[in-house]
């Protein structure tokens, strides 16, 4: 059956309820109130920007501390390490307590280890971050004229942080002297010292390597086997590494590379070169010793 067609009025009144409808099933967004809007982010608020050193503080030599891979604790200490820093110390010019106190800022810093670099946020006046790096953690960006070949080598560390240090006289640049780690290495930094031997102005031991050569190994006069013979050492033997340079390639060893050595045998006397591909040393033996 046909319904008849609504009235003209009808139609009105359809529409009308239907637009009513509509807007009730959709809605209309509402704004919220300053009050109750929802933050931008929920994350920890962001950290504040340090504070202003005054004026009169020097410049940090470190950072942060211990560098990565450096260990805290007070045992365990790698005693070739802490030895490696008491001699380049003594070489630097530290002497009596604050060469003691020297090994033990370099333990509570990078355990001795001349390759330790930490990584520091930004900090006033290095806002991209900085390095610590090396024996004494010497930063990158407080001590810019203090180069990664320097800053990564033994010996030129030591003589940085005897520099920045005022001769040991002040240690207040380093973080892990102001916050007291460097005591916990103490005790080891003074064994360390006494280890060196001699007398007040004698100087320590050089840097140890161990022979690799079975049955043993030439000591020649230059750096390299075109040179003559001036001894030789036998497999284990353990030299004095003086320092090192560069010469003939040597593609056998363990590390074949051109560095060559200058060493003392102990048991005759014998000074020369020896390739560095033949001597185990406890790092690589350019961060230990300086460049003949």
């Amino acid at each position: 059956m046909r319904l008849p067609l609504p009235t003209r009025a009808a139609r009105r009144a359809l529409r009308l309820a239907l637009g009513l409808t509509l807007v009730a099933t959709v809605g209309v967004g509402v704004m919220p109130s300053p009050a109750t809007a929802a933050p931008a982010a929920t994350g920890p608020a962001a950290q504040a920007a340090p504070a202003p050193r005054p004026a009169d503080q020097a410049k940090p030599a470190s950072v942060g501390g211990p560098a990565i891979g450096a260990k805290a604790s007070r045992v365990g200490v790698n005693a070739v390490g802490i030895d490696l820093c008491a001699q380049v110390a003594y070489a630097a010019g530290f002497r009596n307590n604050p060469l003691v106190t020297a090994v033990a800022v370099a333990m509570a810093e990078s355990s001795c280890n001349p390759s330790a670099v930490g990584s520091n946020g930004p900090t006033t006046g290095c806002s991209n971050g900085s390095l610590d790096r090396g024996l004494w953690q010497i930063n990158n960006c407080y001590h810019p004229t203090v180069t990664d070949s320097c800053a990564y080598n033994a010996q030129c560390n030591a003589n940085a942080a005897y520099s920045i240090s005022s001769g040991g006289s002040n240690w207040q640049p380093w973080s892990t002297y102001n916050n007291g780690a460097y005591a916990g290495y103490l005790s080891a930094a003074q064994a360390a010292v006494a280890r060196l031997g001699g007398g007040p102005g004698d100087p320590p031991p050089g840097v140890t390597g161990t022979i690799l050569a079975n049955p043993s190994l030439n000591i020649r006069t230059g750096p390299g086997t075109t040179y003559g013979i001036a001894g030789s050492v036998s497999y284990g033997a353990t030299v004095n590494i003086a320092c090192y340079t560069f010469g003939e390639y040597v593609s056998g060893g363990y590390w074949p590379s051109s560095t060559w050595d200058r060493i003392t045998n102990p048991a005759t006397g014998v000074t020369g070169y020896v390739a560095d591909t033949w001597v185990n040393t406890t790092y690589d033996v350019k961060t230990m010793v300086g460049r003949c």
